[in-house]
């Protein structure tokens, strides 16, 4: 119970609610079974907060993503915003390419 807590007091993200129309969660580096618990909460967090407008996931920082997260992010159906290189090698090692769409940029702050 204690390695469930430690992984969600370790999980630093940050969910914004910006002029745009979806919520963008920002991932964090390293997404291990640590850290699978923390970000389903917190994904359906961000799914309560965007409602009907949608969520999208930046994954730009992430330099490691495990099998159950990977799990967690292709369930949760939500698109990724500029997907390091490393993102992009996991869905292709797990043969879940396809999943990954187009991959979104952030729009520029002016």
């Amino acid at each position: 119970m204690g390695g469930i807590l430690m992984a969600a007091a370790s999980l630093s993200t940050s969910i914004e609610s910006g002029a745009g129309p979806a919520v963008c969660v920002t991932l964090p580096e390293r997404l291990d079974t640590a850290a699978a618990f923390a970000l389903k909460g917190m994904i359906e967090q961000a799914k309560e907060q965007g409602g009907a407008n949608g969520v999208s996931l930046d994954s730009s920082g992430v330099a490691y993503v495990g099998g159950l997260c990977l799990q967690i992010l292709v369930a949760s159906g939500c698109p990724l915003v500029s997907p390091s290189e490393q993102v992009k090698e996991a869905y292709s090692l797990f043969g879940t390419g396809e999943f990954l769409s187009e991959p979104l940029t952030l729009p520029v702050e002016q």
